[in-house]
């Protein structure tokens, strides 16, 4: 099937301001008197992927076809209390045992933490199910599918070269998302030791994000391999939503309706103003304008020393389409 051609009728700037201001009005509102009843955690579904990948786009696509809450990075260190015992980045060994991160992560798949960071996105005064969608969580998602394997999972992946030219855009620090990494002597023993010299040879800040990148793909692909969780690729979602969508929905077992090809095309609340997105450029090959030659083959040196070049080779596009693990 010929790919979709990204759509001129993506919201522009302005329209976009205006509807995220009407977004965060309703949103405001129902953040503080939504009540969420069901407890089970089999009624979540769990969106991971690392920052700036499209997980913000992706839990809203998903929220859209339910009643549901869409729980905004619940284990975030620095702005959740209940959550700041753990590491910035946790990592966690299949069947690893820890009480009180199994008491944490059962409180939010069950819907029992209420909190304005996690809830700045709930737009539903009576939810039915619970969307969570997290970039920290990449690191124990296997440890979370062993102690609740019911609860769907997705992970999106985005080309290591726009996730590096959004985070760099940012401005985003880079030596303490490494730090956290390397703090944790089981993650250390387990997958960094071997790359610590690529690790340790990171001088530049697109190198550095690399292994940012690197590392939060590499240990769920890695933990999750013959596992039930869904692979979405961000440019396969956007160029082919008439493949994607349905075998997302498939995976999540969830049904959806039309209107969900329109949140394809759609910007998340996360989305910037500069985004290549409201710009009406492609965002699948907007980061070659953006990184020289020299930081793109910088970037791909450090996605191929950690085994994960066949992910997109040399391509814009990924070398897959979308796979259900498991």
């Amino acid at each position: 099937m010929q790919a979709a051609s990204i759509p001129h009728a993506h919201l522009s700037g302005l329209k976009w301001h205006l509807c995220s201001v009407a977004r965060r009005g309703r949103r405001a509102i129902c953040s503080k008197i939504y009540r969420d009843r069901n407890s089970d955690p089999r009624r979540s579904i769990i969106v991971a992927g690392t920052a700036r990948s499209g997980t913000t786009w992706l839990g809203e696509l998903i929220a859209s076809q339910m009643r549901c809450r869409l729980m905004f990075e619940p284990f975030h260190t620095g702005l959740v209390s209940d959550f700041a015992q753990f590491n910035y980045f946790q990592y966690m060994r299949p069947g690893q045992e820890n009480s009180a991160l199994l008491d944490y992560a059962y409180r939010v798949l069950s819907g029992q933490i209420r909190h304005p960071w996690i809830d700045r996105y709930v737009d539903t005064v009576l939810p039915r199910r619970r969307v969570i969608k997290d970039i920290r969580a990449c690191l124990f998602l296997r440890w979370i599918h062993d102690y609740f394997p019911e609860v769907p999972m997705v992970f999106i992946i985005r080309h290591p070269c726009a996730v590096v030219a959004s985070r760099l855009k940012l401005d985003w620090a880079t030596d303490g998302d490494i730090r956290h990494f390397l703090d944790q002597k089981p993650l250390l023993d387990d997958f960094l030791s071997e790359r610590m010299d690529i690790i340790q040879g990171a001088t530049t800040s697109e190198e550095k994000h690399a292994i940012v990148w690197s590392v939060s793909n590499l240990v769920p692909l890695q933990q999750m391999r013959d596992m039930p969780m869904h692979i979405v690729f961000y440019e396969n979602l956007l160029l082919y939503p008439g493949e994607e969508i349905p075998k997302l929905f498939r995976a999540i077992r969830q049904p959806y309706d039309e209107s969900v090809f329109r949140y394809a095309h759609r910007a998340s609340m996360t989305t910037k103003r500069k985004s290549a997105i409201l710009e009406d450029t492609d965002p699948t090959t907007s980061w070659r304008r953006e990184l020289s030659d020299a930081q793109i083959t910088r970037v791909l040196r450090i996605v191929e020393g950690f085994g994960l070049d066949h992910l997109y080779g040399d391509s814009d596009l990924p070398a897959e389409k979308s796979t259900n693990q498991g």
